[in-house]
């Protein structure tokens, strides 16, 4: 079996360092392709290319011959099944599974993400082959009903991400046992999965294309075939949150931003540090990070009347600073502080103290509220 092989391969070289740089490496390969990845835009394609497979190849340690060779030999793997016996997948399943076997279950569906992001570029080849009209593709989008899950979600992204959950928990046992059936069985279950989500997108927008349906972004007709684009602040909020969101997941954030936080504080760099790590790892099933984020950008819009583009100034910092202590009753705000007082009661007691009182829990919430401000003002700036 190709576990046989590979598994003494990743006692050896995963390691956390490893793990550390591979979730940074994916990461970057997200942010390179955010202008796609980060919104709904199907008309448009990126690219998987061997550099982008070698990353999983290099953290355990082998290479695509090597493994290709495995899977050739393998009785179990179907080698006329282009998908199931794709060396890559077969890596990636394997090294899903080597991490729930750790209990980082974190890992695990960043690696299986990963794996699904190749596996979309393939199957959007095969079901678009001459490419997309964007504003026939629009029109699609705005007019799906609520059998289309793709509709739930912020992008792309989210949208492979939900997938990820939901195979991984399905398939958890299998992926643990890691047999070359097991691992064929799940890649093949991840990609059904995928294309017949694909699939049902795509008759819905070649019924449009032929039916000659499209969003005109370029008048102000309100026809009921004729519709026109007007939420763009909206997008690009969605956009921005989602950045911030990977950087953090992904540790891409910098450390800088803690201290300058605790500015005025009586707070231990250390201890808010753990909790900024804390916060992140814990994050996974909640997605409490991701509603903090969110909540602090659209306080700002609805409350500063100032335009997205303000949040990458130095206005957006001092104007949340001031936010934070006044009286406001803005449901975000009170979304805002509820959520960080969860977490400090989740892990403050890991520090040394179980019980800590009201000035120091308002000072600690301060700083964090102050991080996050810090860190969604900067990503902003790169937008």
């Amino acid at each position: 079996m190709v576990k046989d092989v590979l598994w003494p391969l990743m006692i050896k070289n995963v390691t956390p360092a490893a793990t550390r740089k591979m979730s940074i490496d994916i990461g970057s390969y997200v942010d390179r392709n955010s202008g796609i990845l980060l919104t709904l835009d199907l008309s448009n394609r990126y690219s998987f290319a061997d550099g982008d497979r070698e990353l999983i190849y290099n953290v355990v340690g082998t290479s695509e011959n090597e493994v290709s060779e495995l899977v050739a030999g393998s009785k179990q793997i179907y080698q006329s099944n282009r998908v199931q016996s794709n060396p890559f997948y077969i890596t990636c399943a394997l090294l899903t599974g080597w991490y729930l076997n750790k209990k980082d279950a974190q890992s695990a569906n960043v690696v299986w993400t990963y794996m699904s992001l190749m596996m979309l570029t393939s199957i959007h080849k095969g079901l678009f082959k001459f490419g997309l009209n964007h504003e026939v593709w629009e029109y699609t989008l705005a007019h799906l009903d609520k059998t289309f899950s793709i509709r739930e979600f912020p992008s792309i992204f989210a949208f492979i991400q939900d997938n990820t959950k939901t195979v991984v928990d399905t398939y958890k046992a299998k992926l643990m046992k890691g047999d070359d059936k097991d691992l064929a069985y799940t890649i093949d279950a991840n990609w059904t999965r995928l294309k017949g989500k694909l699939k049902k997108l795509a008759a819905r927008y070649y019924d449009n294309h032929k039916s000659g349906r499209y969003l005109n972004q370029d008048t102000d007709s309100y026809d009921s075939e004729d519709f026109h684009m007007m939420d763009n602040v909206s997008f690009a909020t969605d956009r921005l949150v989602n950045r911030v969101y990977i950087k953090l997941i992904n540790r891409q954030f910098d450390r800088r931003f803690i201290k300058y936080s605790m500015n005025g504080s009586e707070t231990s760099y250390t201890k808010v540090s753990n909790l900024v790590d804390d916060i992140i790892d814990n994050d996974g099933e909640s997605g409490t990070m991701r509603s903090l984020i969110d909540n602090l950008v659209r306080f700002y819009l609805l409350n500063s009347g100032r335009p997205i583009s303000y949040v990458g100034k130095g206005d957006f910092i001092a104007y949340m600073k001031t936010a934070f202590g006044s009286n406001t009753t803005a449901g975000e705000m009170a979304t805002i502080k509820n959520i960080i007082d969860q977490w400090l009661a989740d892990n403050m007691y890991k520090y040394g103290r179980a019980n800590y009182g009201k000035t120091v829990q308002i000072m600690y919430r301060r700083v964090i509220y102050m991080f996050f401000v810090f860190v969604i003002n900067y990503e902003a700036k790169l937008q």
